[in-house]
């Protein structure tokens, strides 16, 4: 079986060496350690990790700042914060980088190893996602097929796409998919949306994104 890559970030050398060595002594597991966001940075481009562990307080560069650089193109990683800071504005802006969770300092083994293991978990989830017995969307390679010919998407659809599937048979919003895909970085247009959600459409077996009216939009998988 194949080792689950993980990245830990965190300035105290005694903290990180001594969870590193718990993780790879209690899962199946290879662990990279870097002290501060630029090294961080550094180990995640060379080594893609499946796992970010990172504390937020680091000289050089802090936690955030590493995370929304990664988030800039990689929406996808597992991400989980370990920090001392608990104030609303940072919850805040930890909340929009998509986290899988974030935990408060100090951290006993027990929760630790919980949080790990719930990852690894959510990792080996499956990877297939079908919409009919002939239509599916590969998580992994991020294409849709069908009847096993991969069927073209533009980078929004495949966005909106993702946003659906990650809360699948769920009301959203119009502005909660419209943020999926922008990212706050574009002013809200239910224009915009709603033509996109069209386009998807046309690409996907009928009824798999239903209209709720006054409400939003929900995926249907099998």
């Amino acid at each position: 079986m194949k080792k689950i890559k993980i990245l830990y970030v965190e300035d105290e050398i005694n903290l990180r060496q001594n969870h590193t060595f718990y993780i790879q002594n209690n899962f199946l597991a290879v662990v990279y350690e870097a002290s501060d966001g630029i090294e961080g940075l550094t180990l995640y481009k060379k080594y893609q990790p499946d796992i970010i562990i990172t504390d937020l307080s680091m000289p050089n560069m802090c936690g955030l700042e590493m995370i929304e650089q990664i988030r800039e193109d990689d929406k996808n990683t597992k991400i989980i914060v370990f920090s001392a800071h608990s104030d609303q504005e940072i919850l805040l802006r930890a909340i929009k980088l998509n986290l899988t969770d974030y935990k408060i300092k100090p951290l006993k083994r027990a929760a630790l190893y919980e949080v790990v293991e719930k990852t690894i978990a959510l990792l080996e989830e499956k990877k297939i996602i079908y919409f009919s017995q002939n239509c599916y969307f590969d998580l992994v390679q991020k294409v849709l097929f069908e009847h096993e010919k991969p069927i073209k998407l533009t980078k929004n659809e495949t966005l909106l796409l993702e946003a659906l599937i990650a809360q699948s048979n769920i009301l959203l919003s119009t502005p909660e998919l419209f943020n999926a895909v922008w990212d706050y970085e574009k002013e809200y247009s239910l224009d915009s949306i709603r033509t996109l959600i069209k386009k998807l459409r046309k690409k996907l077996p009928q009824n798999t994104i239903e209209n709720i009216y006054g409400g939003g939009y929900k995926l249907h998988t099998l």
